[in-house]
């Protein structure tokens, strides 16, 4: 199953640029493909029956979502958005500062 998360989220990261740096957006493009298999549109649809939805794992837990994100964008440069690529410059600074590195 994670690999096909993997795929699925790499998929929308390289052909939907508004995923990349926002969590919310993977998210609503996922579930609205695995619910488009139920025949229910999300732009219908109420919270409740979707959480249900969530609850009966019939459609994909949000953190497995987002450590598949993190895995793809980890090893597919082409995925990564600007919030990544600003975090990851930070990252030298703060190891820096906290002496891991010179």
């Amino acid at each position: 199953m994670r690999i096909k998360m993997q795929d699925k989220v790499k998929e929308k990261l390289l052909t939907m640029n508004h995923c990349r740096d926002s969590d919310i957006y993977l998210l609503y493009e996922i579930w609205k493909d695995e619910l488009a298999v139920y025949n229910l549109n999300i732009m219908n649809m109420k919270i409740v029956p979707i959480l249900k939805l969530w609850a009966n794992k019939e459609i994909s837990h949000p953190s497995a979502i987002m450590r598949a994100r993190r895995k793809v964008q980890e090893e597919h440069e082409e995925t990564r958005g600007k919030v990544y690529e600003e975090r990851h410059k930070q990252q030298e600074q703060v190891r820096k500062d906290l002496g891991y590195g010179g």
